[in-house]
């Protein structure tokens, strides 16, 4: 995170400030905005989730070591598409793949949604089971 923040800081004096609102119209957000963290007991996964009113709006699930989330962030403008002059906001159906950064647990897993922040929070597997591979020499 730190590489991304000292690039996006070394092309804004190279480049300027603008560079990013052009690039950002080229490169378009194509799902909710995430963060990942990791403690020492678990990993938490918070997405930007705005506009939803029932569980029913969005899927959280696991496969094997990466999360996957989906559903659709609802566009509530008044207006049709062609009349937003600006958008920065993602609004449309997603599926985001997160790879895990550390081996978690399938039964401890907890996920809350409070004005549109979804936080989920896996349990960090403690004993990661290993299997010896024999070697046929031949």
């Amino acid at each position: 995170m730190k590489e991304l923040h000292t690039f996006h800081k070394q092309a804004s004096e190279v480049l300027g400030e603008e560079f990013w609102q052009d690039i950002a119209d080229m490169i378009p957000n194509r799902g909710p905005r995430i963060d990942i963290y990791h403690t020492q007991t678990t990993v938490a996964v918070l997405a930007e989730i705005p506009g939803l009113s029932s569980p029913d709006q969005i899927g959280i699930f696991l496969q094997g070591q990466t999360l996957v989330l989906e559903g659709e962030i609802p566009c509530m403008y008044p207006v049709t598409e062609n009349r937003i002059t600006q958008t920065e906001r993602f609004f449309g159906n997603f599926r985001r793949l997160l790879p895990m950064p550390r081996p978690v647990s399938m039964e401890k897993i907890s996920a809350k949604y409070n004005r549109g922040l979804l936080i989920i929070e896996l349990q960090i597997e403690t004993s990661v089971q290993q299997t010896n591979i024999s070697i046929d020499f031949t």
